[in-house]
């Protein structure tokens, strides 16, 4: 071997040494990095009575979870989002829906704001809110339920959009009580649920 070929070989063994050490480390510790991973889009606060609880649209568990809080006593109102559903032969919205069911769980129908969502983005979830809000003088704090990774976006347009005009507490889905799962990488709903959050957290942050 060549003294050029020697140096060239040197050259390499510090990077080589860095990646394996690095593959070591997230080898041994790979559990506690990727829980770091998925805990850091959890977003949730020790939860006081709120004037409003606003489920945010998506499945079904949210508005489950959003009526043990109202009868709880943790709202006095509660508010459904969420646009056009589909079914067979049925056109509906999910607000609709979770409406309907809320009552049929013991949610009083005067207790239950009316108003129809046609959000498809949590963005527009926000912006329905601030019309709501409008026209909701006494509302001045509320309780946002949703998954346990769709909080820290969900916080972050939230916070951005309603400009600290009322309390904000969040409250995400109890993993017992949710189909994620914190070890979300053994897990196809919660590994999409993680990468998807991740893709669209800087986008909102860039576009909003």
């Amino acid at each position: 071997m060549t003294a050029p070929q020697i140096r060239l070989g040197r050259k390499w063994i510090k990077p080589l040494a860095v990646f394996f050490l690095l593959f070591a480390i997230f080898f041994i510790a790979r559990e506690s990095i990727l829980l770091s991973l998925g805990n850091f889009l959890i977003v949730g606060d020790d939860l006081h009575p709120a004037d409003l609880i606003h489920v945010l649209g998506g499945d079904v568990e949210r508005v489950d979870y959003g009526i043990d809080l109202y009868k709880q006593g943790y709202g006095r109102k509660i508010l459904f989002t969420g646009g056009r559903v589909e079914l067979p032969l049925v056109k509906t919205t999910y607000s609709r829906l979770a409406r309907e069911y809320a009552e049929s769980k013991g949610a009083l129908a005067e207790d239950i704001l009316p108003d129809e969502s046609t959000a498809t983005s949590t963005f527009e979830e926000v912006l329905e809110l601030e019309e709501i809000l409008q026209h909701e003088a006494s509302v001045r704090s509320l309780i946002i339920v949703s998954s346990p990774y769709h909080l820290r976006r969900a916080r972050w347009i939230f916070k951005k959009g309603l400009n600290n005009r009322v309390a904000l507490q969040f409250a995400p889905v109890p993993f017992e009580k949710s189909r994620q799962k914190q070890r979300w990488w053994t897990e196809e709903l919660s590994l999409q649920s993680v990468v998807n959050e991740y893709l669209k957290l800087p986008l909102y942050v860039l576009k909003y």
